[in-house]
């Protein structure tokens, strides 16, 4: 029995075999041709790898999509491409540019400070080791599991999950992934247990055995071989979960009233997919969707047709519950390879037209709600609001009336916290205040993983008190978004602030109605 511990990042208990995802090795007989046969070899590969993708994006949904089309906008990057194509110049081989490149691209997300952008690498592994197994004529390993498994790799690629059918999967096990891998944001939205950071050479020994992956608690652990009582202890837990009924919980049933009677609500945050067919149910418990992102239809550029359609649907399986759309971040993860790309598509402005278009297009067909991020103040405020008027315009003119509906935006930073008053004045009718983000730029801190544990120090709440008193002043709804499982226990000091209304991670919603149930 060996006994491994390393973090929690999705929450579960499981019992089962474990099988490894082997990313194996690359390099093997190949025989170099001329440069202009090696480039010409590499661009077919990229047509197939990106072919691919796309396929696969039409399964996906949600984060999982925009993971997909991140890796295609790598593939069409022109700095990426250029610095294969010298290196193919140079005489190398078409498979060994893209793998230098992957180490050039890799490392420097690596080096980026932010936690987040630095598990992106992983990413570009991914896209480049598909492009190198095109050129190696090596099709791409896929585990073909015959019984549900526990998972386990040195790192998951995002791939490696896409192609295998979730029900298979009890829990993953990870050597290096961190709490906001791709993996790790994929576990939690599907709701199968994840323990990341193990140590190297965990998942290797792992392979093969049977174990338990308790990630029930902050501190994870993955207990290979474990004893009979070990087993019995871990079967008995399983079962009485099972018999209580976990799904769906009976704590989404509860009015949302504290202890002492105070009412809340709660709301989700979602991603739109481009892809989607069909709109996902609400979660139970959730009165809306407070913060829908929208970066994944610019940067597949939807039309303004499709986003409309995808606005439709997700108004109709809002069933009347608020929907607040917030428009395209143009400087949303400025280290991220693809912003470049949203900029570019963007074209210089802060919101996208048909973007706008379609918005106003579908606002009478539910309770939608427009939400501006990354205002600095009036200003900014007052050029989202002229595209908006000059959209409509444009519609009128075409013969489509539209009705202009409620508008807000994100507090996403301390200059837009100072200025509530002033936007409030210009016309913001709703105000959503990032916690996560306003932490981060309040306190300087560089990294996404520092801002978790810090969203309720003093600077941070003397800000969020400041604009909570504004728009109580102005008769403005206010309420707290980028709340995630990593920082949802530290919000009783904003319920006991006046803070009533809360938009989290769907991951992150019923374990903070338990928290608020039980707050003074």
């Amino acid at each position: 029995m060996y006994t491994f511990s390393g973090v929690s990042a999705s929450p579960g208990l499981v019992l089962g075999p474990v099988e490894m995802i082997d990313h194996g090795t690359t390099g093997l007989h190949r025989i170099v041709c001329d440069p202009f046969r090696e480039r010409a070899l590499y661009d077919v590969a990229v047509v197939l790898a990106k072919d691919e993708l796309r396929r696969l994006s039409q399964r996906a949904k949600g984060p999982d999509a925009d993971i997909l089309l991140f890796q295609i906008a790598l593939l069409e990057d022109e700095s990426f491409t250029n610095e294969i194509g010298d290196y193919i110049a140079a005489g190398a081989g078409g498979a060994a540019a893209v793998e230098r490149a992957e180490q050039i691209f890799a490392k420097r997300l690596r080096d980026v400070d932010d936690e987040y952008i630095r598990e992106r690498s992983v990413d570009v592994c991914d896209v480049c080791q598909r492009v190198v197994d095109i050129l190696d004529g090596r099709p791409r390993r896929r585990l073909h599991l015959t019984r549900p498994s526990i998972l386990v790799a040195d790192r998951f690629f995002p791939s490696d999950l896409f192609t295998i059918d979730r029900r298979m999967i009890l829990g993953l096990a990870s050597d290096k992934d961190s709490t906001v891998s791709h993996a790790a944001i994929m576990a939690r939205g599907l709701g199968i247990p994840s323990v990341v950071q193990l140590g190297d050479g965990t998942a290797a020994l792992a392979v093969g055995h049977r174990a338990i992956l308790d990630a029930d608690g902050s501190v994870g652990r993955l207990v290979i071989e474990p004893d009979g009582f070990q087993v019995a202890q871990t079967d008995c837990k399983i079962a009485v979960r099972r018999l209580h009924g976990r799904t769906p919980d009976p704590v989404a049933a509860l009015p949302c009233l504290t202890k002492s009677g105070t009412a809340f609500r709660l709301l989700i945050s979602d991603n739109i997919s481009p892809n989607a067919s069909c709109g996902p149910l609400m979660p139970q418990g959730a009165a809306g969707i407070g913060i829908l992102r929208t970066e994944s239809t610019i940067l597949n550029g939807s039309s303004e047709e499709r986003q409309l359609d995808l606005l439709r649907t997700r108004l109709r399986s809002a069933d009347g519950a608020i929907l607040a759309v917030r428009t395209c971040n143009p400087a949303a993860d400025d280290d991220a390879p693809w912003s470049a790309e949203v900029q570019q598509r963007l074209d210089g402005r802060r919101v996208s037209r048909p973007q706008i278009r379609a918005l106003l297009r579908a606002a009478g067909e539910g309770d939608l709600r427009i939400m501006f991020p990354r205002l600095d103040g009036v200003s900014a405020w007052d050029d989202c609001c002229r595209e908006v008027t000059a959209c409509r315009a444009q519609l009128k003119s075409e013969g489509i009336e539209t009705i202009v509906p409620p508008m807000g935006c994100i507090i996403d930073r301390p200059s837009a916290a100072v200025m509530a008053a002033d936007l409030i004045d210009h016309g913001a009718q709703l105000l959503a205040i990032d916690i996560e983000d306003l932490t981060r730029y309040t306190l300087g801190l560089k990294d996404a993983a520092e801002a978790a544990p810090r969203i309720a120090e003093p600077a941070v709440q003397r800000l969020v008190r400041s604009v909570l008193q504004t728009a109580i002043a102005h008769s403005v709804t206010v309420y707290l978004c980028g709340i995630t499982v990593e920082n949802y226990r530290r919000l009783t000091a904003y319920l006991s602030m006046g803070i009533h209304n809360f938009c989290v991670e769907p991951a992150a919603l019923l374990p903070l109605k338990k928290l608020l149930l039980e707050a003074e």
